[in-house]
């Protein structure tokens, strides 16, 4: 039967013989994408693998067809490409049930095969068939947020609570490195501090997103001060800078002194260095620096200041702090109250790296020896995993 000069029966074939081909297409790229991204594929990349496959083959095969297969045929047709767009219209709409059936293919697979997570009752049943672990998730509203860092969003917590996670058989501790990982990895959580008991409950879940603040990267006897400066313009956080007062305010201090002579006068009018201190941030003419505690003092609210920017060197500090924030540890302060059990103990006796020890009198202690011992009033500087920490605070303040 034909339609015009095309042929009706061999169109409505080829017609679903591409759709089809759309269909499939769309699917195994849906099912790669999750595979290897683990996230759906966009709709529109779906789209174009499937709409893709079915142009290639219209420009190819049908075109070349017409015109080799049928001589004197005009490309050009009308009929013919009215049925060429009508089949890529065609296909275009085969792309999204192909999308969700690669999708959903995957997600089957992964749970026959080793699992990614499945609901709670399925999880109890597979424990008893399969070398598999099943780690049940707390609640949404038993989800925690990470002191010092930012919260994760509301959403990926209600995706979490609640939910049953397949790991293969292995020790506590390999466990929770596991459930860790996966965590970070599927969800986009930054940090994870979780406990889990002998069956495979999580006691205790905080999550972070990221170190939120300059507060986790300042150092011992160091603290941050907002004050009204003039930086260098090109000065950038983590340079060296010295603060000096302007003019105007050494003059105006010397004329409210009573006591003040002119050659004293004279030298208070003149620019006076206050400390040396790192830039941290600058917002129009506010600047924060980080000084010495003992310094900041030194530092008033209402005068205006000059900074000097000195050359560049590399620091230690500021490689350390950078390095933190691209590890699971981080760092952290543990104060010794009175009746602590941690009173009496060395710095050997912690589970934890402790890279400084300040005592009640103010004094650092950096690096200390493993017989260091720990008095009452001491705050402890320790690096460790967020679950380590938190354990160290815990048995510092079970006295």
């Amino acid at each position: 039967m034909l339609l015009g000069e095309i042929d009706l029966l061999p169109a409505v074939g080829q017609l679903f013989g591409l759709s089809v081909l759309a269909f499939l297409v769309s699917g195994t790229a849906s099912l790669g994408y999750r595979w290897y991204f683990r996230e759906p594929i966009p709709r529109g990349l779906a789209a174009l693998f499937g709409v893709a496959a079915v142009a290639l083959y219209l420009n190819t095969v049908g075109l070349l067809g017409r015109v080799i297969g049928t001589p004197g045929a005009d490309p050009f047709d009308a009929a013919g490409i009215g049925v060429d767009l009508l089949t890529l219209l065609v296909a275009f709409v085969a792309t999204a049930p192909g999308r969700r059936l690669g999708d959903a293919l995957r997600t089957d697979l992964a749970t026959a095969a080793g699992a990614r997570e499945v609901n709670a009752s399925v999880g109890r049943a597979l424990r008893g068939v399969a070398r598999l672990s099943a780690v049940e998730l707390p609640p949404a509203e038993a989800i925690e947020d990470m002191q010092s860092h930012d919260p994760v969003p509301a959403e990926v917590k209600s995706e979490l609570g609640g939910k049953t996670l397949l790991f293969p058989r292995s020790s506590p501790d390999a466990l929770r490195e596991r459930l860790v990982t996966r965590l970070k990895e599927d969800y986009g959580v930054g940090y994870v501090d979780a406990e889990l008991a002998a069956d495979g409950t999580v006691t205790y879940l905080a999550l972070g997103s990221r170190l939120s603040g300059i507060g986790p990267t300042l150092g011992p006897g160091t603290c941050a001060v907002a004050v009204e400066a003039d930086p260098a313009t090109d000065a950038g956080p983590g340079d060296i800078v010295q603060v000096w007062t302007t003019p105007a305010a050494a003059s105006s201090t010397a004329e409210d002194a009573d006591d003040a002579s002119p050659q004293a006068t004279t030298e208070s009018a003149s620019p006076r260095r206050v400390t040396t201190a790192e830039l941290r941030a600058t917002a129009g003419e506010t600047v924060t620096l980080v000084v010495d505690e003992t310094d900041a003092a030194a530092l008033s609210p209402d005068e205006r200041y000059r900074l000097v920017t000195l050359p560049v060197s590399t620091r230690a500090d500021q490689e350390f702090a950078s390095l933190l924030r691209g590890v699971d540890e981080t760092l952290g302060v543990v104060p010794i109250p009175e009746g602590s059990p941690l009173g009496g103990t060395t710095v050997g006796d912690l589970d934890s790296t402790v890279v400084a020890v300040r005592s009640g009198r103010g004094a650092i202690d950096a690096l200390p020896g493993s017989e260091r011992v720990l008095e009452p009033g001491d705050s402890v500087y320790a690096i460790g995993r967020p679950d380590v920490l938190r354990s160290l605070e815990e048995r510092a303040r079970s006295g």
